[in-house]
């Protein structure tokens, strides 16, 4: 993570990563391309009306943008690879899954269904950002939110922006082994591989993006998917499987009790893996774990 102490570098770094020029970036936010110039140069604060353009357009966590675009800019550290806000270094991620284990559910107001068509965007622009150069279509995403509400939400800030969410589709076991033993891609799932689960002798639920943007949405988050499973006593024989581009979560995954299954390259790059995951959380919840 990188600490930043201005909105003009956390800017500049955003262009960068996007691969934007200043007037790229001043189109995509309807602005005047000497506006950005001055920003970026940290000569003027944003506005308030831009300055929620700039959030929602970006997809910057707002309170990302509220502590630097102030007069005295409160230090916020941020990560661009995982897209990821922390206002200390050192609760800037989970260290060990063990951290999620508790007989306590939590709840708070913030966190709801996926229903608005921008929050359906963002999935998709985070799978993009975490080297998904493929992401599933809205059709597919939108659907297993209907099959399956208890298993796709979306966490909103204070001040109602996007904090993060929770996307898993029921599928079809048959799907799953295709997919598991690489006959078949995960960017090629329709409508028609979802399933009902109750139709299912052996439930396939596959996570396709579980993503946060803060320590503490991702103990909401992690905390409502797994009471899901906890409470639902008849899915003892499920699966829940998936890919995921990011170490970290492999590793939280392991030490859930998850197998790796296979893992491969993408696009080239010796960086950048895809990696495939499948397993329950009935060891995770039975304590036949050690953390270490």
């Amino acid at each position: 993570m990188k600490k930043y102490y201005s909105l003009s570098e956390l800017l500049v770094d955003y262009r960068k990563h996007r691969q934007l020029t200043q007037i790229d970036f001043a189109a995509m936010l309807d602005v005047d391309v000497r506006t950005v110039i001055r920003w970026e140069k940290n000569e003027s604060l944003i506005k308030a009306d831009k300055e929620r353009i700039l959030i929602e357009n970006m997809g910057i966590p707002h309170q990302v943008v509220r502590n630097l675009n102030t007069e005295q800019p409160i230090p916020v550290y941020f990560d661009f690879k995982r897209w990821l806000y922390s206002l200390t270094l050192l609760s800037s991620v989970v260290k060990s899954a063990k951290e999620f284990k508790t007989d306590e559910e939590l709840h708070t107001t913030r966190i709801v269904s996926l229903t608005d068509d921008k929050d359906f965007d963002f999935i998709t622009y985070i799978q993009q950002n975490q080297k998904n150069c493929n992401p599933l279509s809205r059709d597919v995403i939108k659907t297993a939110t209907r099959l399956l509400p208890g298993l796709n939400f979306v966490i909103r800030d204070q001040s109602g922006y996007h904090g993060g969410h929770v996307s898993i589709l029921p599928l079809k076991y048959e799907v799953y082994e295709k997919i598991r033993d690489q006959k078949m891609l995960e960017n090629q799932l329709t409508t028609n591989d979802l399933a009902r689960h109750n139709d299912e002798d052996t439930p396939v639920f596959y996570f396709y993006s579980i993503y946060s943007n803060s320590l503490d949405n991702t103990y909401y988050l992690i905390n409502k998917m797994l009471f899901y499973f906890k409470k639902r006593e008849e899915l003892k024989n499920y699966i829940l499987a998936g890919v995921t581009f990011q170490n970290l979560k492999v590793d939280h995954f392991r030490q859930m009790g998850f197998q790796v299954i296979w893992e491969k390259n993408v696009d080239g790059h010796p960086d950048h893996h895809a990696t495939f995951l499948s397993g329950n959380f009935n060891r995770f919840f039975s304590n036949e774990i050690e953390f270490f």
